[in-house]
């Protein structure tokens, strides 16, 4: 489709409506909005011009004159006058939305659109100016970061997500003009439905437990909790990251069923899955008084799950856990299927045990709060899911995949549903994997390498490790003759498309060594008689495990990757 035909469809599709713009302030409602006003011929209105020429003040001055509800309530109304004006290209202020009232307007007679940023971005660009009410006092990132944690799980209802980031805002402009012309938005009729709830059953005998998908789950934990596994203590182990948007959410909830017995905090990161923090968080586990017939239960991403999960593992010589992930790598693969385990010098996960969660309970609108690099890291999984059993899936991902990073919705829950799915048929059949379940290691074997090599640092997250890593898994099964050429290609684009690294090159680190990344693919806890395991591929959806191919073979294919 040419930029001409996509523009016609566009607003073809758009019809009467408008087009509102909503998010944050610094987001970019402002200067992507006249620059897509201007590519599809539409007016550009912004509301807070309308009301300080409605009122004759700034709105600096009407906060201070009359104060923040008056201008809401101004706002409300300016809004509803505006939409009545036909199909224009309209920026709101980044209180706007979260008005029931107006949200409803905008369903009926526009397509909303949430410009995301994530915070370091949105700092940038609203500290270089003095005239943003809300942060004129006080601390400003405190603010905003306030502001991040009660608006974006109400932004997320909007029709359409964009990224909107440090980069040109003409490719925001071209996101939304093809968005529009597919359709992806559902212009033409009501705001698609919430997200869906889901349960994916782990049938694992009398181990057997539930996954359920849903938004707004966090709140309704305790009350779950009670209703599945008893009157219990629970001791919540979560991160600094994580406890600044979601503890207070999940210890007031089990709080109201009497099941709270303490909270530890731990620091972010990959390198808290060590022996000293294991150490520290067992101790502190003990010191809440939990019992074996008790909860230990992970709020966090695959850190916090892996690290927590051991410690419940071993406790008391093994009590209960309830996995609570709020990263979508761990909702979709970490959280579900019982492993376990620490990082040591040798390795990643080479100390750990297998041992199952009792419950699951992933809330997918903690999503909405994750940041995009965080959100991109664990869309790598999801796609995993398709490259290594299921090509109908993928070739969904590449079609829908702006819909799943889009608005906590329908494709978001479908995405999730059905990479739990695929890991529960794994595990059932191979728990402890000892045969198929390794072929949800496909890209880890490089990719753990990757990140042992960058130090498990914040230079390489798990997932952008995995991406590399099932490029190559998909080039060297090419190169040895048993993937047709170009299945590699169509992995590398949809990758690229969605913002995830595809080589090595792409991971920010000097001295890429091919000898050194073999001896730390050597450490992988798949190796047997140390034979490397390589999941390699016939074909995109057709994923087996290899133990013959030579370290020189690999050596010398690593060596032209580095090189590429």
């Amino acid at each position: 489709m040419t930029e001409t035909e996509a523009i016609d469809c566009a607003k073809k599709r758009l019809g009467k409506r408008s087009i509102v713009l909503v998010g944050l302030m610094g987001c970019g409602k402002s200067s992507i909005g006249k620059r897509l006003a201007a590519r599809l011929g539409l007016p550009f209105v912004d509301a807070d011009e309308e009301i300080e020429r409605a009122a004759a003040k700034t709105i600096n001055e009407i906060f201070t004159d009359h104060g923040e509800a008056h201008f809401r309530d101004g706002e409300r109304k300016v809004i509803s006058r505006l939409l009545n004006n036909g199909p224009q290209v309209l920026a709101t202020g980044g209180g706007a939305y979260m008005h029931p009232e107006t949200r409803q307007r905008i369903r009926e007679n526009g397509v909303s659109i949430w410009l995301r940023a994530d915070l370091p971005v949105l700092m940038r660009r609203v500290m270089k100016r003095d005239t943003r009410p809300l942060l004129r006092d006080g601390n400003p990132e405190a603010t905003m970061r306030k502001l991040i944690e009660a608006r974006y799980p109400i932004y997320a209802e909007a029709d359409m997500t964009v990224e909107s980031r440090d980069e040109p805002h003409d490719l925001a402009v071209n996101e939304i003009v093809s968005r529009l012309a597919a359709g992806s938005a559902a212009p033409a009729g009501p705001l698609q439905s919430p997200s869906p709830s889901r349960s994916v059953r782990i049938e694992l005998g009398d181990r057997s437990y539930d996954v359920l998908i849903a938004s707004g789950l966090l709140a309704d934990t305790g009350a779950l909790i009670k209703s599945r596994l008893g009157a219990v203590k629970c001791g919540i182990v979560t991160d600094e990251n994580v406890a600044r948007h979601h503890l207070s959410t999940l210890e007031d909830s089990l709080k109201s069923e009497g099941l709270f017995a303490g909270s530890i905090v731990m620091t972010p990161g990959e390198a808290t899955k060590s022996f000293r923090d294991l150490a520290t968080l067992s101790e502190r586990l003990l010191e809440l008084g939990l019992e074996r017939g008790d909860l230990v239960v992970p709020l966090g991403g695959g850190v916090i799950g892996d690290l927590a999960g051991f410690a419940a593992g071993i406790l008391r010589r093994g009590i209960r856990f309830v996995q609570i992930p709020t990263s979508l790598l761990a909702q979709v693969d970490s959280s579900v299927g019982g492993k376990t385990g620490i990082n040591t010098p040798q390795g990643k996960n080479l100390i750990g045990v297998f041992h199952q969660p009792s419950l699951v309970i992933a809330d997918t609108s903690v999503l909405t709060t994750l940041p995009s690099r965080q959100m991109r890291a664990g869309y790598a999984e999801v796609a995993k899911y398709g490259l290594l059993g299921d090509a109908k899936f993928f070739v969904w991902l590449e079609n829908n995949w702006q819909g799943v990073f889009g608005n906590n919705g329908p494709a978001l829950t479908k995405a999730i549903e059905t990479s739990v799915a695929a890991k529960a048929a794994i595990v059932a059949r191979d728990e402890t994997e000892t045969g198929d379940r390794a072929l949800l290691n496909l890209g880890h074997t490089f990719g753990h390498a990757f990140e042992a090599w960058t130090g498990y640092s914040d230079k390489l997250l798990h997932g952008e490790a995995i991406a590399v890593g099932m490029c190559l898994a998909f080039r060297l099964s090419e190169e040895l003759g048993i993937c047709p050429h170009g299945h590699s290609d169509r992995v590398v684009a949809h990758f690229k498309a969605v913002g995830l690294p595809t080589k090595i090159a792409d991971i920010p680190q000097a001295g890429a060594d091919a000898g050194e990344l073999l001896r730390l693919m050597g450490q992988d806890k798949k190796v047997r008689g140390g034979k490397l395991a390589f999941i390699l591929v016939r074909g995109i959806g057709d994923a087996f495990v290899s133990r013959d191919v030579p370290p020189e073979t690999v050596k010398g294919f690593l060596k032209r990757e580095i090189a590429h």
